[in-house]
């Protein structure tokens, strides 16, 4: 098993290639997934990705969520590789690179991989840890499968995105 995880992790980004994470890493350097409690779905009712959602469906949203820790350093995401999961920052802080150019720093509050979830196409940007952090991510099979049983998540969610490509091609049209 263990020769397994090293192959699978030199091919997808540790932060999902992981046994999940921890506030702290475990002395054996693995990581382990906690399932997502009632502070993460009040913070997912907060994000504008699932502000139309009622609260059944956020509880829905929060069941196929966990949290999870990264290092200071540590890649999330890397651009080029297929997405495979929405990550919302509880705490601490990262940067979005494409190249050696850093495009934006998030932090508690900010998402990104919003369009994993649609897609899985390859990431336009990389997303590397700048300190700890604790986020709630949202794996695209998951997803999928909550998308299928209440396909009223979709719709509000397909909502929220739309608006959000129309306010990007408005800045760059002026």
């Amino acid at each position: 098993m263990k020769d397994a995880l090293d192959s699978l992790a030199d091919v997808v980004p540790p932060g999902i290639a992981s046994l999940g994470a921890r506030t702290r890493p475990a002395p054996s350097g693995r990581r382990r997934d906690r399932p997502l409690g009632k502070r993460g779905r009040e913070v997912l009712a907060r994000v504008p990705l699932f502000a139309g959602l009622s609260r059944r469906h956020l509880r829905q949203v929060a069941e196929h969520a966990d949290e999870v820790g990264f290092r200071p350093g540590e890649t999330i995401v890397e651009a080029g590789m297929l997405g495979g999961a929405f990550f919302l920052i509880l705490e601490g802080e990262a940067k979005v690179t494409k190249g050696k150019r850093t495009l934006v720093k998030l932090g508690p509050g900010d998402f990104f991989g919003e369009l994993a979830l649609l897609d899985g196409g390859p990431r336009t940007a990389s997303v590397v840890a700048t300190t700890r952090m604790v986020c709630i991510r949202i794996f695209k099979r998951a997803f999928d499968r909550l998308v299928r049983e209440e396909p009223g998540v979709a719709a509000k969610i397909l909502a929220v995105l739309a608006g959000r490509i129309r306010r990007a091609e408005k800045s760059i049209t002026g």
